[in-house]
Protein backbone atom coordinates (compact mmCIF):
# COMPACT_ATOMS: atom_id res chain seq x y z
CA UNK A 1 0.00 0.00 0.00
CA UNK A 2 2.99 2.64 0.74
CA UNK A 3 4.39 1.57 -2.50
CA UNK A 4 1.29 2.82 -4.42
CA UNK A 5 1.26 6.05 -2.91
CA UNK A 6 4.83 6.36 -3.20
CA UNK A 7 3.87 5.77 -7.16
CA UNK A 8 1.21 8.34 -6.90
CA UNK A 9 3.25 11.07 -5.43
CA UNK A 10 6.00 10.52 -7.80
CA UNK A 11 2.87 11.27 -10.62
CA UNK A 12 1.90 14.14 -8.97
CA UNK A 13 5.52 15.23 -8.71
CA UNK A 14 5.88 15.00 -12.54
CA UNK A 15 2.68 16.32 -13.28
CA UNK A 16 4.08 19.50 -11.86
CA UNK A 17 7.25 19.31 -13.01
CA UNK A 18 5.79 19.11 -16.91
CA UNK A 19 2.97 22.05 -15.97
CA UNK A 20 0.09 19.07 -16.11
CA UNK A 21 -3.24 19.84 -14.58
CA UNK A 22 -5.06 23.10 -12.25
CA UNK A 23 -3.56 22.67 -9.26
CA UNK A 24 -4.51 26.31 -8.34
CA UNK A 25 -6.15 26.44 -5.51
CA UNK A 26 -5.69 22.47 -4.36
CA UNK A 27 -2.18 22.35 -4.33
CA UNK A 28 -1.14 23.45 -1.04
CA UNK A 29 -4.39 21.92 0.37
CA UNK A 30 -3.18 18.53 -1.22
CA UNK A 31 0.27 18.54 0.26
CA UNK A 32 -1.59 19.27 3.48
CA UNK A 33 -3.15 16.53 3.78
CA UNK A 34 -0.67 13.90 1.93
CA UNK A 35 2.05 15.43 4.83
CA UNK A 36 -1.08 14.85 7.66
CA UNK A 37 -1.22 11.18 6.49
CA UNK A 38 2.11 10.37 6.35
CA UNK A 39 2.87 9.46 9.56
CA UNK A 40 -0.39 7.62 10.76
CA UNK A 41 0.15 5.28 7.25
CA UNK A 42 3.68 4.38 8.90
CA UNK A 43 3.30 3.98 12.16
CA UNK A 44 -0.14 1.44 10.42
CA UNK A 45 2.26 -0.37 8.15
CA UNK A 46 4.24 -0.85 10.63
CA UNK A 47 1.86 -2.34 13.13
CA UNK A 48 0.30 -4.55 10.63
CA UNK A 49 3.74 -6.03 9.57
CA UNK A 50 4.46 -6.71 12.83
CA UNK A 51 1.00 -8.45 13.66
CA UNK A 52 1.54 -10.25 10.31
CA UNK A 53 4.79 -11.34 11.55
CA UNK A 54 6.19 -9.90 7.89
CA UNK A 55 8.44 -7.48 9.67
CA UNK A 56 11.56 -6.95 7.38
CA UNK A 57 14.90 -7.12 9.51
Amino acid sequence: MYELEVVGMDWFGAALREGHGYLDGWEQCFKQAAEAKREPDRAFQKAAREALGTERP
